[in-house]
């Protein structure tokens, strides 16, 4: 038999159609479907007992794993399927899961993929890279280290054995739980073992994304520190190397995780010296603006600096510079800075040579069309490799990115067109002495059409400067902040 059991709290929008597929599943065996209702104050339970399952409360503790614990505590399966409310399961998931732990007698739990029902830009990446580091881990680590609460299933008596969810201060009903069972017997991953779940997690500013995975990446160092050092220790006393090895497998994850931290984390030093802030101790902030020139916005944007007798930083695109020469150049006449943002845009550049050459291209389109060489220069969406940070050294350049950023309207593309007031108070709000505010007048080498329509900007900016300056901040250019000159040759 088998007991599966699905947390819910306020999960009448998605439970329906979670129930309604695991009611249609192929497998032949005896199933029970226990729904643990973690005080929803919605229509969930009505929903769960309309079609005829298991209801068992757990409103003592508002969490996930506390309601996976208690489901396991009231199941009477051989085996436990975990599930998720928001996610459809096809009519082979349980035969699946069945036939797999049956053929691996080694095996106490199996884990599955996911995928997202809705499509989202990022998405075939992160299937990517998720089902990499599973695959890697599984040879290092002879288990899967990103498991997915919504499908893991494992036998009932093993998860007695090692106290279930109790105690576990990381990721108890994912990384927690497969950790502890592993220590009885195989965790297997199957790829074929699919659901399709509801991307609400993920559909979030990309900038709040990578804030999340940094966080739950430090949590997991943290928690994955606690352990490895007394374990390091006992390997190193054995005599074995075949025991040393396996202790020291996780290495290369880490390994892989920190160069991740360092490509896509704008501000990471693991690669070479990048600035993203200038010093604290002065009430001073540079604007900047990056993806231009793209007018008509380029040229209010520099009106309205004007207006305030402000000088901001432009991170030009060299393609840009040529198709608005003037617009280049009257940033320069003005006493703005401009600094270098590629020729092109390429947002994997930095991956290859293409990043350096890239990088060399847009130095001259720039000189040739404002007569300087910039000395700062801005990776597209701040990636960067080992790689393009000596070509930005071998060319006497700096690395700078950013300290503060609402991404402009894109980063809102999931909660609506927010307001001027709203955007401003974001930006104002997240900014410090010695910050580096990151807005757009472009949007990469696109021109006049909605991606590259800056007229949130255009409204927000008076008010991101009037708003700054009521707190006592002073505007500089980036040069000025950090100390350094703004063109190649200059003293």
């Amino acid at each position: 038999m088998i007991s599966i059991v699905i947390p819910a709290r306020n999960e009448g929008k998605h439970l329906a159609d979670c129930l309604s597929s695991l009611q249609h599943q192929d497998y032949t065996g005896e199933y029970e479907i226990i729904v643990a209702d973690n005080a929803s104050t919605d229509n969930t339970l009505d929903i769960a007992r309309s079609f005829g399952v298991r209801v068992v409360s757990c409103p003592e503790k508002k969490s996930v794993a506390h309601a996976r614990q208690c489901g396991a505590d009231a199941a009477r399966g051989e085996i436990i399927a975990q599930a998720d409310a928001d996610t459809i399961y096809p009519r082979f998931w349980l035969k699946k899961l069945a036939d797999q732990l049956s053929a691996h007698p080694e095996a106490v739990a199996i884990s599955g993929r996911y995928f997202y029902k809705d499509r989202f830009t990022w998405a075939r990446l992160e299937y990517a890279l998720r089902y990499c580091l599973n695959r890697l881990s599984a040879v290092l680590l002879g288990r899967p280290m990103l498991v997915s609460g919504a499908t893991f299933a494992f036998y009932r008596q093993a998860f007695l054995a090692v106290n279930g969810y109790r105690g576990l201060s990381y990721s108890a009903d994912q990384y927690g739980i497969s950790s502890r069972l592993s220590k009885l017997g195989k965790v297997l991953y199957d790829k074929n073992l699919y659901v399709f779940t509801s991307a609400r997690s993920v559909q979030k500013p990309l900038i709040v994304i990578m804030m999340d995975i940094l966080v739950h990446t430090s949590r997991w160092l943290l928690y994955f520190a606690k352990g490895y050092a007394s374990e390091l220790l006992q390997a190193i006393n054995r005599t074995r190397t075949r025991r040393l090895i396996t202790r020291l497998a996780p290495v290369p994850t880490l390994a892989i995780m920190l160069v991740a931290y360092g490509y896509f984390i704008p501000s990471s030093p693991v690669f070479g010296k990048i600035y993203s802030a200038g010093s604290p101790i002065r009430n001073v902030v540079a604007l900047t603006f990056d993806d231009g020139p793209n007018e008509p916005y380029t040229s209010e944007i520099l009106d309205i600096l004007n207006r305030y007798d402000i000088k901001a930083t432009f991170f030009i695109i060299g393609k840009n510079a040529e198709l608005y020469p003037e617009t280049a150049r009257r940033i320069v006449a003005e006493g703005d800075v401009v600094g270098n943002h590629s020729y092109s845009h390429d947002a994997n550049g930095a991956l290859s040579d293409f990043g350096a050459k890239d990088l060399e291209r847009a130095e001259g389109a720039i000189l040739n069309n404002t007569g300087v060489s910039p000395h700062l220069y801005r990776p597209p969406h701040g990636k960067k490799t080992p790689w393009e940070l000596a070509a930005v050294r071998k060319d006497g350049l700096i690395e700078v990115v950013w300290s503060v950023s609402a991404n402009d309207q894109h980063v809102f593309a999931f909660w609506g067109t927010p307001t001027p007031e709203f955007f401003a108070q974001e930006i104002v709000k997240a900014t410090k002495p010695g910050g580096i505010i990151l807005l757009h007048d472009g949007y990469g080498t696109t021109h006049n059409n909605a991606q590259a329509d800056r007229s949130l900007t255009i409204k927000a900016l008076p008010l991101i400067i009037e708003q700054l300056k009521a707190k006592g901040y002073s505007f500089v250019t980036v040069p000025e902040l950090l100390g350094v000159p703004a063109y190649l040759g200059a003293q």
